[in-house]
């Protein structure tokens, strides 16, 4: 038999055997219990440790990684293999401890753009859940595509049927059981990923015999410019990129608790350093030992290092080098799924039935698929994400700030955004001499570090200045300043109308707020007569004028959170 066919039939084997195991999985659950829409988009507080620093890795390491790792050698050398490798697992626990701060203010989110809604308004929503569709979109094409190379590029067949069935698995059974079975068959596809590396890695200790290494590493190889403007722009690009990817957020949600959320994500980084970092490095040994490289970007790198120099490498090799691609990309486009169907649903299926959000699984697959069968280069497609999301990034972590709380609005978070990206084509002029090639050497060409320095720091400048702006103008009309803030929504409440930041926008009061481990109380106190109280989804109850009452609303990690309403 051909190794096409060999490698497509166990190919294919892999795929549906971890999907029926999550069919079986997903039969199991519901038969033990029928799953509201919230706990398939969140599976909250459901997963122990061990399961979610699987799922951490298994959601972040996917196929792009043996193919972008390689590639990014051929330029950044060394030193910026460290770098990507360290930035792929570094967000994940920065992102975690970001989300546990977010979960203790905001315990009933369903997804960002639902922190986003209470803490800004509206507007900013949109802009946030596009960005963050964008992102996600972008990831998802580049996993479809990194499979399609697989099959194209190394095994010699067609890219069609194999991403086709990847993307019919696996919403087959993300339609089925939602998150808490993605996460659960992570841990599946994370030991078996493992378990090939460790066998391609003994195969290429035993096999790596250059005949002449170069004494010295070649320019492109050792440090470089690329590689020192890497270890500036990884860490920025990779965590404002995993900033906007709801699949971290939704395992914040999922996790057992606050202890098991930080201890996950640093085993889950942990891995994910390591494995990235050992995909590049075999590329890095294939460039280094000068063995052909069967395509011009490098990207096929760590399969040209298995064939150690000759033709090809031997068939079974390459088969387990295949199986191992194959369940990466199973284990991320999974977790992809789930955090565009979240994304989604969160916004426009709150309090539907669940069925919405399965039926949003298989819709969204379709239009992505055709894009990755282009084949676009894998660098490329997410140097624009991470560009557009490192823009955004600032400004919305700003609104977790307490201080800003009153002061910073949507208007500001907005304004921050259009100046950081203003900030980058400012950049790309100068270093290009017109706007055109400027723009394409920003958001296609290189990963150059003020690419990403520039809208962190004048994205800041943007909020600060929108922030003494909008105070000014409030103060000449004399309008309410600090602005308004909302209710803060509680774990416990199942709400069908999400309350946001436009809300109360035109009653007049004042917010004090404080929470913290030892269970101190919230407060809000309310100026204006008449205002609304609403809990969970009953009718809301008008406050009669100079009523006082202290109403305990629910409990969260092991404390009372508490609301004292004055009319």
């Amino acid at each position: 038999m051909s190794l096409v066919s060999v490698t497509y039939g166990l190919a294919v084997a892999t795929i549906v055997s971890f999907g029926v195991g999550a069919l079986f999985l997903a039969r199991s659950r519901n038969q033990i219990k029928q799953d509201d829409t919230e706990f398939f988009l969140t599976a909250r507080h459901s997963v122990p440790l061990s399961t979610i620093a699987w799922s951490f890795y298994s959601g972040g390491v996917g196929a792009c990684v043996i193919f972008a790792m390689p590639a990014f050698v051929v330029s950044a050398g060394i030193v910026g293999l460290v770098a990507y490798a360290v930035s792929s697992g570094l967000p994940i626990i920065i992102v975690a401890r970001v989300g546990a701060v977010l979960h203790r203010k905001y315990p009933g989110v369903l997804s960002l753009g639902d922190f986003v809604q209470w803490r800004f308004g509206t507007i900013p929503t949109i802009i946030v859940s596009l960005v963050m569709l964008l992102n996600m979109f972008i990831a998802l094409c580049a996993e479809y595509t990194a499979i399609g190379n697989l099959m194209e590029l190394v095994i010699g067949g067609s890219r069609l049927p194999v991403v086709i069935c990847v993307a019919i698995v696996t919403s087959i059974y993300t339609a089925a059981g939602g998150l808490y079975v993605s996460i659960v068959t992570d841990v599946a596809q994370g030991v078996f990923g493992i378990f090939l590396l460790v066998v391609m890695t003994i195969y290429v200790a035993v096999t790596f015999r250059p005949e002449n290494l170069p004494e010295q590493l070649p320019e492109e190889l050792g440090p470089n410019y690329w590689g020192w403007a890497a270890a500036v722009a990884m860490p920025i690009s990779m965590t404002c990129a995993t900033l906007f990817s709801e699949g971290p957020w939704q395992r914040i949600w999922a996790s057992a608790d606050e202890k098991v959320l930080k201890l996950g994500s640093i085993w889950g980084a942990t891995g994910l350093v390591v494995v990235c970092f050992l995909y590049g490095f075999g590329g890095f040994l294939a460039i280094w030992a000068g063995y052909p490289l069967s395509s011009k970007d490098g990207s096929t790198a760590f399969f040209d290092l298995l064939a150690a120099g000759e033709n090809s490498a031997p068939n079974w090799i390459i088969v387990i080098a295949a199986l191992s691609t194959v369940t990466m990309n199973e284990g991320c486009v999974d977790s992809l799924q789930n955090g565009i169907v979240d994304t989604v649903a969160s916004r426009f299926f709150r309090g539907k039935s669940v069925w919405y959000p399965r039926a949003l699984v298989f819709a969204i697959n379709a239009p992505i698929v055709v894009v990755s069968l282009k084949g676009y280069n894998i660098i490329t497609l997410f140097l624009i994400g991470n560009l557009i999301c490192t823009i955004c990034s600032v400004p919305l972590l700003m609104g977790l700030i307490d201080r800003l709380e009153g002061y910073m609005t949507g208007w500001s978070m907005i304004f921050g955004m259009i100046t950081g990206f203003f900030s980058i084509v400012v950049f790309g002029y100068l270093k290009m001499g017109n706007l055109s090639d400027g723009m394409r050497y920003v958001f296609i060409e290189s990963y150059d570090w003020p690419s990403f320095v520039l809208p962190i720091v004048f994205s800041f400048i943007g909020v600060l200045v929108a922030i003494a702006i909008e105070g000014s103008i409030r103060k000449v009309l004399s309008l309410t300043y600090p602005v308004p803030r909302t209710f803060l929504p509680q774990d416990h409440i199942a709400y069908t109308e999400v309350p946001n930041a436009d809300a109360l926008a035109d009653i007049e009061h004042t917010v004090e707020r404080r929470m913290d481990q030892n269970g101190k109380q919230r407060r809000f106190h309310l100026a204006e007569s008449g205002g609304e109280s609403r809990s969970g989804s009953e009718r809301p109850e008008t406050i009669p004028p100079n009523y006082d009452t202290t109403v305990e609303t629910g409990v969260h990690n092991g404390h009372g959170d508490y609301g004292t309403f004055r009319g």
